[in-house]
């Protein structure tokens, strides 16, 4: 009778326990890798949001109106993030104004933020130059509609607007009728203009 040469024991039952030791490592690691990339929930895109964060990398500035529990009055805050809110410095325009639109020159030296407030067709223009937590009036007018307020070139303008050089803050709104006006700023200084845009002809 002769002996089987081959003693390392390799059975069935070890060959099966190496097969799940594997399954249960690989599922491991799927797993690990899906709670870094799981979509918006995962580690890595929750931590590249902090560390965005932290960085000071910010979407655009937001102001709004909301009730102060505290004050029993409605205050003023301003957000970069949305989540984030602090205390802002704006005029009360009374409970039906509301802020409907921010635009800024987005420079790094001399930072200007325009905002319009309206309350029914009464408009106003505010600029901010420390980064959202103090606003100034500039100027006041009626309008019926804003057509166009942002910070670019004359390009975005209807060619009866007229044109300019260089990129200046915006703001075309209609008056009444068919009357539209244009104003072009620095952002600092804001004057109603004195001609209506041009009527095409034919």
């Amino acid at each position: 009778m002769k002996y089987l040469k081959n003693n390392k024991g390799d059975t069935h039952v070890s060959t099966a326990v190496l097969i799940i030791i594997s399954v249960v490592v690989g599922a491991l690691i799927l797993g690990g890798l899906w709670l870094l990339f799981a979509g918006d929930h995962g580690i890595m895109p929750t931590l590249n949001a902090e560390v965005r964060k932290l960085m000071g990398y910010t979407q655009e500035l937001r102001v709004e109106r909301y009730y102060n529990e505290d004050t029993g009055s409605y205050s003023i805050r301003y957000s970069y993030d949305g989540t984030h809110w602090s205390h802002a410095d704006m005029p009360d325009y009374g409970s039906s104004a509301a802020v409907e639109s921010i635009i800024s020159n987005h420079s790094e030296n001399d930072p200007i933020h325009a905002a319009i407030v309206r309350d029914g067709t009464q408009t106003y223009i505010l600029t901010s130059t420390d980064g959202g937590k103090s606003w100034q009036e500039k100027i006041s007018f009626t309008a019926s509609a804003i057509t166009h307020f942002y910070y670019g070139t004359s390009d975005a303008l209807p060619v009866t607007s007229g044109s300019f050089s260089g990129e200046r803050f915006v703001c075309r709104y209609k008056a009444g009728g068919s009357t539209y006006y244009t104003m072009v700023s620095d952002g600092k200084s804001w004057s109603k203009p004195t001609w209506s845009d041009l009527i095409p002809v034919g």
